[in-house]
């Protein structure tokens, strides 16, 4: 009987028999032979068992269901590691990250790991790195031992020394293989937690502070005491944040009334002018498996994560909520390569955001930190042709997010962040935050992230370049409106002493014409007390 010939550069080394010639006669065995499943010209089409050590797979039919097979094979070491480890990637969808680069800059990548108070073990990294390169180069080299000794076996008189010889070679390829997948593994599970670059004009100091790049607008003068804006919302019964532990909890809320009319108006307002903008509207799934999350630079499992995941027992796959629309974006371009001149792409999505937020302190009461809540997210992905692409889209960001909080007439600061502050995803960031008088302080509304091209080495986003070669894009996020964020800043900057609060003129026309947020005349929306 014949036999196919597969080759894994990963994890097994895969013959027909071991005591059977699997290689055709005389072809020396080379790296392209290993991207996928080879079927080599001169052997049979059909194959009743194909061993692997000890295990069996039958194939039963042709191309697609023999790709299935080897992929099976392939990630079965690394399945066995994965279902106890964090990694949320397998084999058939791994980082694409610059490995050798680090090697060759690790001095410089210590150094920002340590500014971005990280926690990735560098010279582990680098450890692992030497290590797989070591162990690919002496796959290779016995792979090509053993194509030679089934040459001379094919061509003599095949004696069973030569098949024993064959046969320990084989079972030794095996073993390189699957230490090379388990070192692989840990490689890129190590590797992946590793920050992105750092902007050169980023604070690098482990004290020091956000970068003020501009203050707009006056802060508000009262000359009345002032409410805020959990007192407010409840005198105006367009708010209920208490008495909810017997329904969700705390770090809850509902809008009622004008509240709900404010956070549909915020929502349509920020729309119209991404559209006028050039944006493209997308509606996201809040329901989305880790390695999306993972890709963007979000933990999903661990002591500091804030990512609610769904029950594994009844409902496999590691499903878990959306805080944020970035995530199901940049699902969406996943696993994509783009012709140069589809780029940029620049999308918009209102969605729900579910945080696991577990902050005691007072000033995150009331709707400054909530477990859910609506934002309209920006996204964009562009080209790397010239180097500057991404900064272009960065500072368009952020001018469409001055020109949305200015037009609502908040008072606000931009901060250019430093090192320290900008998580593992982001290459740069600016934060605003917008001055709310209660609170007497400044909180954060929105902030933009160029994130360069750490997402998408993480998610596999191309895109071919003018030349025809293909290169990673880059990938941009930005916070268009935070809803209840907005609300606060909103009703305790336009709060009137009869406790009324003034609308916005920018948002009058998504309220109904109306220019106050008065007390309902009819009797206030009953709920139960418990």
């Amino acid at each position: 009987m014949a036999f196919r010939t597969l080759h894994c550069p990963l994890i097994n080394f895969c013959y027909g028999h071991p005591l059977l010639n699997a290689f055709h006669v005389g072809k020396a065995v080379t790296r392209k032979h290993c991207i996928h499943l080879v079927v080599l010209p001169q052997c049979a089409t059909h194959l009743t068992t194909h061993e692997v050590g000890a295990i069996q797979i039958p194939y039963k039919t042709r191309c697609k269901s023999q790709q299935q097979c080897h992929r099976k094979l392939c990630s079965q070491t690394q399945s066995n590691e994965a279902s106890t480890s964090s990694w949320v990637y397998d084999v058939n969808f791994t980082p694409e990250l610059d490995l050798q680069g680090f090697e060759d800059n690790f001095s410089e990548i210590a150094n920002n790991v340590n500014h971005r108070k990280g926690d990735a073990d560098v010279h582990y990294i680098l450890q692992l790195w030497k290590t797989v390169q070591k162990l690919k180069n002496e796959y290779w080299e016995k792979i090509n031992d053993v194509a030679q000794l089934k040459a001379h076996a094919h061509s003599s008189s095949t004696s069973n020394s030569n098949l024993k010889e064959l046969e320990k070679s084989n079972e030794v390829l095996q073993r390189l293989g699957a230490e090379i997948g388990g070192k692989q593994h840990e490689l890129y599970q190590c590797a992946a937690m590793l920050p992105n670059r750092t902007h050169p004009q980023v604070p690098l100091d482990e004290d020091a502070e956000p970068t003020l790049i501009e203050l707009v607008g006056t802060k508000p003068n009262f000359d009345f005491p002032i409410k805020n804006h959990i007192d407010l919302g409840e005198d105006l019964d367009i708010l209920r944040i208490k008495h909810l532990g017997h329904i969700t909890g705390h770090r809850s809320y509902y809008l009622k009334g004008a509240g709900a009319q404010l956070e549909e108006a915020l929502v349509q307002y920020t729309l119209d002018r991404l559209l006028a903008k050039g944006f493209k509207m997308i509606s996201v799934p809040d329901i989305v498996k880790p390695v999306p999350f993972e890709g963007c630079g979000m933990r999903t499992k661990g002591l500091h994560t804030q990512v609610y995941k769904i029950d594994a027992d009844r409902h496999p796959g590691g499903y878990c909520l959306s805080g944020t629309a970035e995530v199901g974006i940049a699902g969406y371009f996943m696993d994509r390569t783009f012709e140069l001149g589809e780029l940029p792409q620049k999308v918009a999505a209102v969605s729900r955001c579910f945080r696991a937020e577990t902050s005691g302190l007072s000033e995150a009461r009331g709707l400054y930190r909530v477990h859910q809540f609506t934002k309209v997210e920006m996204f964009a992905v562009v080209a790397d042709e010239h180097g500057d692409e991404s900064e272009t889209i960065f500072q368009e960001f952020h001018q469409i997010q001055r020109d949305l909080f200015t037009e609502l007439g908040l008072h606000f600061q931009i901060l250019d962040m430093p090192a320290h502050d900008l998580g593992a995803p982001a290459y740069r960031k600016f934060d605003m935050e917008a001055w709310m008088p209660a609170r007497k302080a400044y909180g954060e509304i929105s902030s933009t992230s160029n994130c360069t091209d750490y997402q998408s080495r993480r998610l596999k986003i191309k895109y071919k370049t003018s030349s025809g070669d293909t290169r990673f894009v880059h990938t941009l996020n930005g916070t268009a409106c935070a809803v209840p964020r907005m609300i606060i800043a909103i009703l305790e900057s336009f709060q009137q002493p009869n406790r009324t609060i003034v609308i916005p003129k920018a948002l009058q026309p998504y309220m109904y014409g109306e220019s106050l947020i008065t007390k309902p005349k009819r009797k206030a929306l009953i709920h139960t007390r418990l």
